[in-house]
């Protein structure tokens, strides 16, 4: 049986296992799909970021959000979208022309500095300016790496968890749907990443739904900590094992 990209049967199975731990993470914290997921299938497959986890980080944002849109602001979320459709042309740009080494490598540093980000507290004061920079890079990174949450959890980081998760992910969906724009019209978003997709999906949305019972007796803030480490020491893996 062939794969598209020429994935084998073991990368393929343990691509939906990775997506089903990254998917229950991100149904309990609101971020971490990405954050887990890129840094390892750029390692298996490189054509596959930002691509596949756009696509499928599309219904797990508009998920997180419909289920508690009643605490997003509008008002302060415009700016960072704004920043994002100036930011994804950016991204597409080093996309098209970073070669898959520096590509692994750019990745690799934005999943280092957003664990180095959350690890150490950062902390952005939430005014337009601001929000329009954390949107603009965000929308860099979510292009280059499919990882746009750093930078937006940064203006987000003292605000209560029920704020925290539908704004980030408004801007997630948003975002991502620019995102995926922008790769169609480039010609860079093929159907084999839609057959992936269909493959894919369905351990995405199981993950976000056991998410709950799967971390019941685990805390939100050790699990939160355990995605800090592993994005400090995966990114410094990834940047490493392309240096060379």
């Amino acid at each position: 049986m062939s794969f598209p990209f020429e994935l084998t049967l073991f990368e393929v199975i343990f691509i939906a296992s990775l997506l089903f731990i990254s998917s229950a993470v991100q149904g309990v914290l609101g971020f971490g799909f990405a954050v887990i997921a890129s840094p390892i299938i750029v390692q298996i497959e490189p054509n596959l970021v930002p691509q596949l986890l756009s696509l499928l980080g599309l219904p797990l944002a508009i998920r997180v959000f419909y289920r508690e849109k009643e605490e997003v602001d509008l008002s302060k979320v415009k700016p960072l979208i704004i920043g994002r459709l100036v930011g994804g042309p950016i991204g597409l740009f080093l996309l098209l022309n970073l070669s898959e080494k520096y590509l692994s490598i750019a990745v690799g540093f934005i999943v280092f500095i957003a664990g180095v980000g959350s690890f150490f507290g950062w902390v952005i004061n939430r005014n337009i300016l601001n929000s329009f920079l954390a949107g603009t890079f965000s929308g860099v990174f979510g292009m280059v790496a499919a990882i746009g949450g750093p930078p937006v959890a940064l203006l987000y980081r003292n605000t209560r968890s029920e704020e925290f998760r539908p704004s980030l992910n408004s801007v997630f969906s948003i975002g991502i749907v620019i995102t995926l724009s922008l790769l169609l019209l480039s010609g860079n978003l093929l159907w084999d990443h839609f057959l992936l997709f269909t493959i894919f999906i369905p351990f995405v949305l199981i993950g976000i739904r056991v998410s709950s019972s799967m971390f019941s007796k685990v805390s939100d803030q050790f699990i939160s900590q355990a995605v800090t480490y592993f994005s400090v020491l995966s990114g410094i893996y990834v940047i490493l094992r392309n240096i060379n």
